[in-house]
Protein backbone atom coordinates (compact mmCIF):
# COMPACT_ATOMS: atom_id res chain seq x y z
CA UNK A 1 0.00 0.00 0.00
CA UNK A 2 2.78 2.45 0.94
CA UNK A 3 4.63 1.60 -2.27
CA UNK A 4 1.46 2.35 -4.25
CA UNK A 5 1.08 5.72 -2.54
CA UNK A 6 4.69 6.66 -3.20
CA UNK A 7 4.23 5.80 -6.89
CA UNK A 8 1.68 8.61 -7.14
CA UNK A 9 4.45 11.16 -6.64
CA UNK A 10 7.92 9.53 -6.74
CA UNK A 11 10.42 10.91 -4.27
CA UNK A 12 7.90 13.05 -2.35
CA UNK A 13 7.25 12.62 1.39
CA UNK A 14 4.11 10.72 2.35
CA UNK A 15 2.60 13.73 4.12
CA UNK A 16 2.65 15.67 0.85
CA UNK A 17 1.03 12.80 -1.05
CA UNK A 18 -1.68 12.53 1.63
CA UNK A 19 -2.23 16.32 1.56
CA UNK A 20 -2.86 16.19 -2.20
CA UNK A 21 -5.19 13.22 -1.82
CA UNK A 22 -7.14 14.87 1.04
CA UNK A 23 -7.66 18.11 -0.88
CA UNK A 24 -8.74 16.28 -4.03
CA UNK A 25 -11.16 14.13 -2.01
CA UNK A 26 -12.84 17.27 -0.65
CA UNK A 27 -12.97 18.78 -4.13
CA UNK A 28 -14.51 15.58 -5.51
CA UNK A 29 -17.43 15.80 -3.09
CA UNK A 30 -17.90 19.46 -3.98
CA UNK A 31 -17.69 19.00 -7.75
CA UNK A 32 -19.80 15.86 -7.80
CA UNK A 33 -22.61 17.49 -5.81
CA UNK A 34 -22.58 20.93 -7.43
CA UNK A 35 -21.30 20.23 -10.94
CA UNK A 36 -22.20 16.56 -11.52
CA UNK A 37 -18.55 15.89 -12.33
CA UNK A 38 -17.66 12.86 -14.46
CA UNK A 39 -14.43 11.51 -15.94
CA UNK A 40 -13.69 9.29 -18.93
CA UNK A 41 -10.50 7.54 -20.09
CA UNK A 42 -8.81 7.35 -16.67
CA UNK A 43 -7.28 4.00 -17.68
CA UNK A 44 -5.33 5.81 -20.41
CA UNK A 45 -3.08 7.41 -17.78
CA UNK A 46 0.27 5.53 -17.50
CA UNK A 47 0.94 4.25 -13.99
CA UNK A 48 4.67 5.01 -14.10
CA UNK A 49 7.23 7.09 -15.95
CA UNK A 50 7.23 10.74 -17.00
CA UNK A 51 3.81 11.88 -18.21
CA UNK A 52 2.77 15.23 -19.61
CA UNK A 53 -0.95 16.04 -19.49
CA UNK A 54 -1.75 18.44 -22.35
CA UNK A 55 -5.10 20.09 -21.70
CA UNK A 56 -7.35 22.83 -23.02
CA UNK A 57 -7.86 25.75 -20.64
CA UNK A 58 -11.38 26.96 -19.82
CA UNK A 59 -11.30 28.27 -16.24
CA UNK A 60 -9.48 28.54 -12.92
CA UNK A 61 -11.08 25.20 -12.03
CA UNK A 62 -9.12 23.32 -14.69
CA UNK A 63 -6.19 21.97 -12.57
CA UNK A 64 -8.71 20.60 -10.07
CA UNK A 65 -10.74 18.94 -12.83
CA UNK A 66 -7.67 17.22 -14.26
CA UNK A 67 -6.58 16.17 -10.77
CA UNK A 68 -9.93 14.62 -9.87
CA UNK A 69 -9.60 11.99 -12.56
CA UNK A 70 -5.81 11.65 -12.44
CA UNK A 71 -5.34 11.45 -8.67
CA UNK A 72 -3.27 8.26 -8.99
CA UNK A 73 -0.66 10.32 -10.89
CA UNK A 74 -0.26 13.45 -8.80
CA UNK A 75 1.18 16.09 -11.07
CA UNK A 76 3.04 19.37 -11.11
CA UNK A 77 1.45 22.34 -12.90
CA UNK A 78 2.39 25.85 -13.93
CA UNK A 79 0.64 28.70 -12.12
CA UNK A 80 0.84 32.46 -12.64
CA UNK A 81 3.51 34.00 -10.39
CA UNK A 82 0.98 36.60 -9.22
CA UNK A 83 -1.05 33.85 -7.53
CA UNK A 84 1.82 33.35 -5.05
CA UNK A 85 1.51 36.89 -3.65
CA UNK A 86 -1.19 35.79 -1.22
CA UNK A 87 0.69 33.84 1.47
CA UNK A 88 -2.17 31.50 2.38
CA UNK A 89 -2.98 30.70 -1.25
CA UNK A 90 0.72 30.29 -2.03
CA UNK A 91 1.04 27.60 0.66
CA UNK A 92 -2.05 25.85 -0.70
CA UNK A 93 -0.97 25.73 -4.34
CA UNK A 94 2.60 24.76 -3.42
CA UNK A 95 1.14 21.72 -1.64
CA UNK A 96 -0.44 20.91 -4.99
CA UNK A 97 2.97 21.18 -6.70
CA UNK A 98 2.40 24.50 -8.47
CA UNK A 99 5.38 25.91 -10.35
CA UNK A 100 5.37 29.73 -10.57
CA UNK A 101 5.69 31.16 -14.07
CA UNK A 102 5.87 34.71 -15.37
CA UNK A 103 3.36 34.81 -18.22
CA UNK A 104 4.51 36.32 -21.50
CA UNK A 105 8.08 36.67 -20.26
CA UNK A 106 9.71 33.50 -21.62
CA UNK A 107 10.33 32.20 -18.11
CA UNK A 108 13.34 29.89 -18.60
CA UNK A 109 13.51 29.06 -14.88
CA UNK A 110 9.98 27.62 -14.96
CA UNK A 111 10.77 25.68 -18.14
CA UNK A 112 13.88 24.17 -16.55
CA UNK A 113 11.84 23.14 -13.52
CA UNK A 114 9.24 21.45 -15.76
CA UNK A 115 11.95 19.50 -17.58
CA UNK A 116 13.49 18.54 -14.23
CA UNK A 117 10.29 17.09 -12.76
CA UNK A 118 9.61 15.11 -15.94
CA UNK A 119 13.11 13.66 -15.97
CA UNK A 120 12.56 12.62 -12.35
CA UNK A 121 9.61 10.48 -13.49
CA UNK A 122 6.83 12.80 -12.35
CA UNK A 123 3.68 13.90 -14.18
CA UNK A 124 3.26 17.48 -15.39
CA UNK A 125 0.11 19.34 -16.42
CA UNK A 126 0.38 22.11 -18.99
CA UNK A 127 -2.15 24.34 -20.74
CA UNK A 128 -0.52 25.04 -24.14
CA UNK A 129 -3.04 27.78 -24.98
CA UNK A 130 -1.25 29.89 -22.37
CA UNK A 131 -4.42 31.58 -21.13
CA UNK A 132 -8.06 30.71 -20.56
CA UNK A 133 -10.13 30.47 -23.73
CA UNK A 134 -12.41 33.35 -24.69
CA UNK A 135 -14.77 31.14 -26.69
CA UNK A 136 -14.90 27.80 -24.88
CA UNK A 137 -13.15 26.11 -27.81
CA UNK A 138 -9.52 24.95 -27.87
CA UNK A 139 -7.30 27.75 -29.19
CA UNK A 140 -3.79 27.69 -30.70
CA UNK A 141 -1.03 25.92 -28.76
CA UNK A 142 2.19 27.76 -27.92
CA UNK A 143 5.59 26.50 -29.10
CA UNK A 144 7.05 25.90 -25.61
CA UNK A 145 5.12 22.63 -25.53
CA UNK A 146 7.41 21.06 -28.12
CA UNK A 147 10.51 22.22 -26.26
CA UNK A 148 9.38 20.30 -23.17
CA UNK A 149 8.63 17.22 -25.25
CA UNK A 150 12.01 17.39 -27.00
CA UNK A 151 14.03 17.85 -23.81
CA UNK A 152 12.22 15.42 -21.46
CA UNK A 153 10.59 12.94 -23.89
CA UNK A 154 7.57 12.18 -21.68
CA UNK A 155 4.51 10.18 -22.65
CA UNK A 156 1.88 12.73 -23.69
CA UNK A 157 -1.71 12.28 -22.52
CA UNK A 158 -4.15 14.64 -24.27
CA UNK A 159 -6.83 15.93 -21.89
CA UNK A 160 -10.13 17.59 -22.71
CA UNK A 161 -12.21 19.64 -20.28
CA UNK A 162 -15.70 20.96 -20.84
CA UNK A 163 -18.38 22.67 -18.80
CA UNK A 164 -15.85 24.76 -16.89
CA UNK A 165 -16.19 27.56 -19.44
CA UNK A 166 -19.93 27.77 -18.76
CA UNK A 167 -19.46 27.62 -14.99
CA UNK A 168 -16.59 30.13 -14.76
CA UNK A 169 -15.75 31.92 -18.02
CA UNK A 170 -12.84 34.31 -18.23
CA UNK A 171 -15.22 37.29 -18.33
CA UNK A 172 -16.80 36.37 -14.98
CA UNK A 173 -15.24 37.20 -11.60
CA UNK A 174 -16.96 34.41 -9.68
CA UNK A 175 -18.08 30.90 -10.65
CA UNK A 176 -21.66 29.76 -10.91
CA UNK A 177 -22.73 27.57 -8.01
CA UNK A 178 -24.16 24.80 -10.19
CA UNK A 179 -23.58 23.32 -13.62
CA UNK A 180 -22.03 20.32 -15.36
CA UNK A 181 -18.33 19.65 -15.83
CA UNK A 182 -16.28 16.73 -17.05
CA UNK A 183 -12.81 15.60 -18.09
CA UNK A 184 -11.62 13.09 -20.70
CA UNK A 185 -8.14 11.53 -20.97
CA UNK A 186 -7.09 10.41 -24.45
CA UNK A 187 -4.84 7.63 -25.69
CA UNK A 188 -1.18 8.16 -24.67
CA UNK A 189 1.10 9.50 -27.41
CA UNK A 190 4.82 8.59 -27.39
CA UNK A 191 7.11 11.61 -27.56
CA UNK A 192 8.93 10.19 -30.59
CA UNK A 193 5.68 10.17 -32.57
CA UNK A 194 5.33 13.94 -32.18
CA UNK A 195 9.06 14.66 -32.58
CA UNK A 196 8.96 12.91 -35.97
CA UNK A 197 6.68 15.72 -37.18
CA UNK A 198 7.51 19.35 -37.81
CA UNK A 199 6.87 21.34 -34.60
CA UNK A 200 3.93 23.27 -36.07
CA UNK A 201 2.39 20.04 -37.39
CA UNK A 202 2.78 18.33 -34.01
CA UNK A 203 1.16 21.26 -32.20
CA UNK A 204 -1.71 21.36 -34.68
CA UNK A 205 -2.19 17.61 -34.25
CA UNK A 206 -2.29 17.94 -30.45
CA UNK A 207 -4.69 20.87 -30.61
CA UNK A 208 -7.05 19.06 -32.97
CA UNK A 209 -6.93 15.91 -30.83
CA UNK A 210 -7.88 17.85 -27.70
CA UNK A 211 -10.61 19.84 -29.48
CA UNK A 212 -12.15 16.69 -30.97
CA UNK A 213 -12.17 15.13 -27.50
CA UNK A 214 -13.69 18.30 -26.04
CA UNK A 215 -16.56 18.18 -28.52
CA UNK A 216 -17.16 14.51 -27.68
CA UNK A 217 -17.12 15.36 -23.97
CA UNK A 218 -19.52 18.27 -24.48
CA UNK A 219 -22.00 15.85 -26.04
CA UNK A 220 -21.67 13.44 -23.13
CA UNK A 221 -22.25 15.99 -20.37
CA UNK A 222 -24.86 18.00 -22.23
CA UNK A 223 -23.00 21.27 -22.88
CA UNK A 224 -22.73 20.87 -26.68
CA UNK A 225 -25.88 22.93 -27.37
CA UNK A 226 -24.25 26.00 -25.80
CA UNK A 227 -20.84 25.70 -27.49
CA UNK A 228 -21.65 27.98 -30.40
Amino acid sequence: MIRGLRARQPGSPLWRIFAWYAMMSLCYVWFFCCYRFRAWGVRNIPATGPVMFVSNHQSFYDPILVGLGAHRRQFYALARASLFRNRFFAVLIRLLNAIPVEQGAGDTKAMRRCIEVLKQGHALLIFPEGARTLSGKTESFETGTMLLIKRAKPTIVPVALDGAYHVWPRSQKRPRLFGRMGVMYGEPIPADELLAMKPEEALAHLQQTVETMRQDLAGRIGTASTDE
